[in-house]
């Protein structure tokens, strides 16, 4: 696989309400995602050439706190492309969700571990598309029974390429 795109804590854009807090690890930036409240954050880049087959997001993260229970995760893909009729002034398109799980979190806080999402509903995304990756804590999913927030360290979406 390919990596297409790569961002950071720090590139993260962040809604009205409920989003992850913007913390520290070892002096790392984080985003701190609760375990009871759906939090979501969003990062802008372009579509690059090349782009080709399924995307996969991986979630880069450690455990604040817990050592046991599962942790999940959702992406939204948003893929407009420069002639779309989308009015980027008011309105978002994002595609529906992809899930992905972790069933066992690190057993030892702080430790770093990957939840892969399969992007099936990637919203027809193709090269020089202005795209936002929209993740979301899967708090409601079965499988997040993780206490205490997990910490996304870095957010990366590779395609087949």
């Amino acid at each position: 696989m390919a990596t297409r795109f790569i961002f950071t804590p720090l590139a993260a854009e962040f809604p009205a309400s409920n989003f992850p807090q913007l913390t520290l690890s070892n002096r790392r930036p984080a985003l701190a995602f609760d375990a009871t409240t759906a939090e979501a954050c969003q990062w802008t880049g372009v579509a690059p050439v090349g782009l080709t087959g399924t995307l996969t997001a991986r979630v880069l993260y450690a455990m604040a706190s817990a050592t046991s229970g599962g942790v999940a995760f959702s992406v939204e893909v948003e893929a407009i492309t420069p002639v779309d009729s989308t009015d980027t002034d008011a309105a978002d398109s994002f595609d529906s969700a992809n899930t992905g799980t972790d069933a066992t979190v690190p057993g030892t806080a702080g430790y770093l571990d990957v939840v892969s999402v399969t992007l099936t509903n990637a919203d027809s995304i193709a090269a020089g598309d202005l795209v936002r990756f929209r993740l979301t804590r899967a708090v409601s999913n079965g499988s997040d029974t993780a206490t205490g927030d997990a910490l996304c360290v870095a957010f990366e979406v590779q395609d087949a390429g």
